[in-house]
């Protein structure tokens, strides 16, 4: 038996176990939590590769370093208005903070602290050492935190952090509208849908005039960050960069099957019943409702624009062009790398970037043109 397999298999005995001690029924929420953040069996918690080509998927910091050169721009520019510190959430292989720590060191920016905000005590490590190779200099004002700071001063970054966030499954049937959840049933994972109950989840539904079938899901956990970002947050930004649409987008009568998808080996289903631990679970991001949880939450939305916009507007094509075009080995590859993080097929458009702050009075650069909060 391969590893992959006796990995499933235990896999397989714990969910198991859980669904015996529930009913034999676990919203998927609870589902997606335990498959991805459990902390022996879950997904981010595993040492296996997740980030790269070794991995199950690329980010946009390990397409190239001229992504967190970029985004060093708007760093700047709220720790200039703010002072204080960097927090990023999931900081992933490290591979971001370092090229942000090292473009503000170029620019003579000066900041407190990069904090680290990493659940998972297998990329903690991967970024300790990342760190400590690439910039040992700066190396000292790193430091890894196990809870939100209170009173911070400075930027929140959170790159595909929201996609990661578990969500509620909702079934439209002959029957109305179910809440999908999953059992146990011939030794395996299957699907099953029951009596929505959660009030929250109800509003959703009853908001939406669509006929079945039809499954979407619901991000109540996004509301939860946002509210706790805010509680950390005492003066400055938050920068989230993921894939998603607006509300009406998201919710579209036409996207029957949802957006939940599942990433292993650089391949793309969508079973998270398969292999649960073993691979990347995500759904798209509702940015309206992140923007509404922000408002609520008494931060002042400040931006929304694609991901080929904020770039464009912190000067990634600059940074190219500073680029020798005599040096093919250097030059090519940067711009490939950079039609990549722009292109409206790839990740340009897909990717959507939300700023929400307090105490922030000036526009942010990344949001000077093309600003789309109109269609939130």
């Amino acid at each position: 038996m391969t590893a992959d397999t006796s990995d499933q298999a235990l896999t397989l005995a714990i969910f198991k176990t859980l669904l015996g001690e529930n009913k034999n029924w676990l919203d998927f929420a609870s589902f997606m939590h335990h498959a991805l953040y459990d902390s022996k069996n879950g997904y981010y918690t595993g040492n296996a590769h997740k980030f790269g080509s070794h991995g199950d998927f690329i980010t946009a910091p390990e397409i190239s370093g001229l992504f967190g050169r970029t985004i060093a721009k708007q760093v700047a520019q709220v720790l200039q208005i703010s002072g204080g510190s960097i927090l990023e959430l999931g900081g992933g292989s490290g591979i971001l903070g370092c090229d942000i720590l090292a473009e503000l060191d170029r620019l003579e920016c000066s900041v407190d602290e990069y904090l680290f905000f990493e659940p998972s005590p297998t990329l903690t490590q991967r970024q300790k050492e990342r760190v400590a190779q690439f910039v040992p200099g700066i190396g000292d004002k790193v430091r890894w935190v196990s809870e939100l700071p209170t009173n911070f001063k400075g930027i929140i970054l959170a790159n595909e952090v929201f996609d990661a966030l578990p969500v509620h499954l909702l079934s439209c049937t002959d029957e109305g509208w179910k809440e999908r959840g999953v059992a146990f049933q011939n030794e395996s994972l299957v699907w099953k849908d029951s009596v929505i109950t959660d009030e929250r989840l109800c509003s959703v539904v009853n908001h939406l005039k669509i006929d079945g079938p039809y499954v979407t899901e619901v991000c109540l956990a996004a509301n939860g960050l946002v509210d706790n970002l805010s509680e950390s947050l005492d003066i400055g930004a938050v920068i989230a960069i993921d894939y998603g649409y607006e509300h009406q987008v998201y919710y579209h009568p036409d996207r029957r099957d949802g957006t939940l998808s599942c990433h292993y080996q650089h391949r793309v289903d969508s079973n998270p019943l398969d292999r649960p631990g073993l691979k990347d679970i995500t759904a798209h991001v509702d940015f309206t409702r992140v923007a509404n949880a922000a408002v609520d939450a008494s931060l002042d939305v400040c931006g929304y624009v694609t991901q080929a916009d904020f770039l464009v507007n912190c000067g990634i094509t600059d940074l190219l062009q500073a680029i020798d075009p005599d040096r093919l080995e250097e030059y090519l590859p940067a711009v490939s790398a950079v039609q990549k993080l722009l292109s409206p097929g790839i990740m340009g458009d897909m990717f959507k970037v939300m700023a929400f702050s307090r105490g922030i009075n000036e526009p942010l650069v990344g949001f000077s043109r093309r600003d789309r909060r109109h269609l939130l």
